[in-house]
């Protein structure tokens, strides 16, 4: 018999992290979104409270968690509609995978409550039909990390294959989320300013960071894979969309981080830090401090590698 009622925690992530455009992603111990599933007679109900809520459609066909939920009950043939409550705690459309951690939440949850076996693989292939509904296609790096938690890379998309690695115990990460409104079509326009041919030097530099810091990952030196989170091709076309980039990345530097880059399509920036050397507390600050000489307040805080989406209360 399936569960009643289900309630999964899935946490923020940022994508790239710098080189690593499209195949790289890592999960945030915080900010997290919680997700309640309640199975009734029919249909996909959605429920959004928290923050940004009144931004996020409820019309299941346009809202992430409801996409996924559709596809899974229509592929499982579930004989049961289900009622979604979202309670945002990661802002939509700052960079920080909002529309990702509904997504996992919703396909770690339905796996849960139906006992359907699904592996990563597939809960990740489900997650990423969600995307659709924000970022107008399928991608994976969000809710590759938010399904797996710590760092994950894309080595594949068709097939889908993903490597999940441990972050090492001393990395800590700064977050500043600019106040600003950012549009719908945020993504999008962040995409539409990539170059489409890229010369051969760029194309090698970056090879070099992305091929560092996953041995970073691999050997757990955070130094390594702090000082790797530089991108030659995808960040210097972003950075104009970002007030104050200059000032936030100098300042996270000059504060003691090891790395600092646009998280996912921004305009939140996010630093790497090594707990024994830096103090992720002052990164994060001296990041706020890049923002407000733009002219933008932001929520600038410390955080670490997370776990992945998890079920927090089962009810039968």
């Amino acid at each position: 018999m399936p569960a009643e009622q289900v309630t999964v925690k899935a946490p923020a992530t940022s994508a790239n992290l710098g080189p690593g455009f499209d195949v790289f992603g890592i999960a945030l111990e915080q900010p997290s979104d919680k997700v309640v599933l309640t199975a009734i007679r029919q249909g996909v109900k959605i429920q959004i409270s928290g923050i940004g809520a009144r931004t996020i459609s409820l019309t299941p066909e346009k809202n992430t968690a409801g996409l996924v939920a559709k596809a899974m009950i229509n592929d499982f043939k579930l004989k049961t509609g289900l009622h979604i409550h979202v309670e945002k705690g990661v802002f939509p459309g700052k960079g920080l995978g909002s529309s990702a951690a509904s997504a996992a939440a919703v396909a770690v949850g339905i796996n849960t409550m139906f006992d359907l076996g699904l592996n990563s693989k597939q809960l990740i292939e489900y997650a990423a039909k969600g995307e659709i509904a924000s970022a107008g296609s399928e991608h994976a790096d969000n809710v590759s990390a938010a399904v797996c938690g710590n760092f994950v890379l894309i080595r594949s998309y068709h097939p889908l294959e993903i490597i999940n690695l441990e972050c090492p115990k001393d990395m800590e990460l700064a977050i500043a989320m600019p106040k600003m409104i950012t549009p719908p079509n945020k993504t999008e326009k962040a995409r539409a300013v990539i170059p489409k041919l890229v010369p051969l030097e760029k194309h090698v530099h970056n090879i070099g960071k992305v091929a560092a810091m996953a041995a970073g990952f691999a050997i757990g030196d955070v130094d390594i894979i702090g000082q790797s989170m530089i991108d030659g091709i995808v960040e210097p076309a972003r950075a104009s969309l970002i007030p104050g980039y200059s000032k936030v990345r100098e300042n996270a530097l000059n504060a003691g981080a090891l790395g600092v880059t646009i998280s996912g399509a921004g305009p939140t920036m996010i630093a790497i830090v090594n707990r024994k050397t830096g103090d992720t507390a002052k990164v994060a600050a001296a990041m706020r401090e890049g923002f407000l000489s733009a002219g933008y307040d932001s929520n600038a805080f410390a955080t670490k590698p997370g776990k992945g989406a998890c079920v927090v209360e089962m009810k039968k």
